[in-house]
């Protein structure tokens, strides 16, 4: 079992002062106080307001009904409804996270139904490796196409584009990333990231584009919108971690929302194998349950096992996907735990790791598909941007993830090194490079010094943050009810987090799984189960207490043999 977190968390209470328009916007939606102070958070100051929040429909904007066009989808449109009319094979070229698999179910059935001669491709991590690359552009030219359309991949590949080009294909790059320079000489470029884009969206998914692509298409040809594929948007866009406001927001929330009904065979096996319920399916069970299935095939080589279960026509079909999917699954968890723990091992031991402002572990017994899991742990448990390397001792090279926290941009961090790397990309708060083994001392350096540039010695202490005080002799299922209508949850709609205080402790506390706590905290006829994931070692701490002076936690419905109860997941207590 790992050591406790090397920094203690410090729960800081929310401001108690009232809002000014709290009380009259309670009484206006009929709602208790914490729903207003949420709305509030969020910008809803009035009863309209509110209910166009909560109602999050598709089209209740103007950008949802028309305009302004995302740069260069006339230019994609003209293009595909030319290779519709000649019938010239086009390939959906994907990546191999759950965006870029979503993505491309997503525009290949599309096309499909819109009588496309369509194929997809997804790359296999250690055969041609992320997103487009010479590999694929010549496997995919020797099986007969004459176009690629990509998804997800693609504004960062700039020879690759020109190699397809000089084979004769036609290229229309989709893509959400940021670029790093120079764009690729594709026939169109749609990505509301790429410059001169006056798309007010600047968070949409990969899968995101796909879809915008998909509806434009399916309205020139069909007559009608691609929202039937919004299913497979959601869970892309849950995965990618985009902002879940505005455009995003509605398209999530309608994509949900036909989860729930969804006839995609491969969606309804899996959901059914994690044990998600279609009536009751929240952002949180498609982050936790769902996504990470759809991900280890991806992460431990080929995503393309997760397409085909997408694609399933057949519920035997499915099933056999599924089959092998858990395997992948299981054997990523122990490659992540055993890399987590060796990772921890390496920077507890070494004073000059512990004390950098940023993390950069390497070691050449690493699997590239499960670093991007294991940089997020260590950020979690040390509080500082990590990067964690697999270093391939034959090539000479390491593939890296990135992940980060507040107040360390993790894409300008890397543009200041980019002489040092072969090849890279990604966001503020995630990336993915490569980069000679010979050069990772240097490049340590470097985001140390940016480290040293960007973070003072209080960004290191991690700082719970809870939305809303609420007694907890308050919270019942009417509160988990309007909880739940600020759905679904993410970046810029994060899910709520609570804080009480003088919280009495009803039970003894127990670790569970090794290293987790769980105990029960409130009084007769409102006492609650709470479980602190990871924070087995306080038990002792809390054993010698009869009330928390400070609890912060997530409030969740918890069903266990057929008994659905509140539960707290308790994050930080004091």
């Amino acid at each position: 079992m790992l050591k406790r977190p090397a920094v203690p968390a410090v729960i800081v209470k929310p401001e108690t002062a009232a809002h000014p328009l709290r009380e009259g916007l309670a009484k206006d939606i009929n709602g208790p106080a914490f729903v207003a102070d949420l709305l509030l958070q969020r910008g809803v100051l009035e009863k309209e307001q509110a209910r166009d929040f909560f109602l999050a429909a598709l089209g209740q904007s103007q950008s949802d009904r028309h305009g302004p066009v995302m740069l260069g989808m006339d230019n994609a449109l003209a293009l595909l409804l030319e290779v519709h009319r000649s019938g010239e094979k086009i390939f959906v070229h994907g990546d191999y996270d759950v965006d870029g698999v979503t993505a491309t179910a997503l525009l290949y059935q599309g096309l499909k139904a819109c009588g496309f001669n369509a194929d997809w491709f997804l790359p296999n991590r250690f055969q041609e490796g992320y997103g487009i690359s010479y590999a694929s552009v010549g496997k995919l030219h020797a099986q007969g196409a004459r176009w690629i359309v990509s998804v997800d991949t693609g504004i960062a590949a700039v020879a690759e584009v020109a190699k397809a080009k000089e084979l004769g294909l036609g290229v229309i790059i989709t893509d959400h990333h940021q670029s790093s320079g120079e764009l690729p000489p594709a026939d169109a470029i749609l990505n509301p990231n790429q410059p001169g884009c006056a798309y007010p969206n600047k968070g949409l998914s990969g899968v995101g584009v796909a879809y915008k692509l998909l509806n434009a298409v399916s309205l020139a040809l069909r007559g009608e919108t691609a929202e039937r594929f919004l299913d497979l948007l959601a869970l892309g866009s849950l995965a990618d971690n985009v902002p879940l406001v505005g455009e995003n927001r509605r398209l999530v929330k309608a994509g949900l929302k036909l989860l729930s009904v969804s006839p995609n065979l491969g969606l309804k096996a899996l959901m059914e194998r994690v044990g998600v319920e279609r009536a009751r399916i929240t952002s949180g069970e498609i982050l936790f349950k769902v996504t990470p299935m759809l991900n280890a095939m991806g992460r431990m080589g080929s995503p393309e096992i997760s397409a085909r279960l997408l694609l399933s026509e057949t519920e035997e079909e499915a099933m056999g996907y599924l089959d092998q999917m858990a395997g992948e699954n299981n054997r990523r968890r122990k490659l992540d735990q055993g890399i987590t723990e060796q990772a921890v091992r390496m920077i507890d031991g070494d004073p000059a790791l512990t004390e950098s402002g940023c993390l950069v572990v390497d070691s050449p017994e690493w699997h590239e598909g499960v670093i991007g899991i294991v940089a997020a742990r260590l950020v979690e448990r040390y509080h500082r941007p990590c990067f964690v390397l697999a270093i391939d001792a034959e090539k000479g090279l390491a593939k890296g993830s990135g992940r980060t926290m507040t107040g360390f941009n993790l894409h300008k961090a890397l543009a200041g090194a980019a002489h040092l790397l072969e090849k890279w990309g990604g966001h503020y708060h995630a990336c993915g490079l490569t980069i000679k083994a010979e050069n990772i001392p240097a490049f340590r350096g470097l985001m140390n010094a940016a480290a040293a540039e960007h973070l003072a010695d209080n960004d290191f202490v991690p700082r719970i943050a809870p939305t809303v005080e609420i007694a907890l002799a308050k919270l019942d299922e009417g509160s988990m009810q309007w909880l739940q209508r600020f759905e679904p949850f993410g970046p810029l709609n994060e899910s709520p987090l609570f804080y009480s205080e003088d919280v009495e402790l009803m039970s003894q506390p127990k670790v569970v799984g090794d290293k987790h706590l769980k105990f029960m905290v409130g009084k007769p006829g409102a006492a609650f189960d709470a479980i602190g994931f990871n924070l087995g070692y306080l038990r002792e701490y809390v054993m010698d207490r009869a009330k928390l002076a400070k609890i912060a936690y997530y409030p969740e419905w918890n069903t266990f043999r057929g008994e659905r109860k509140i539960q707290l997941r308790v994050v930080a207590m004091e």
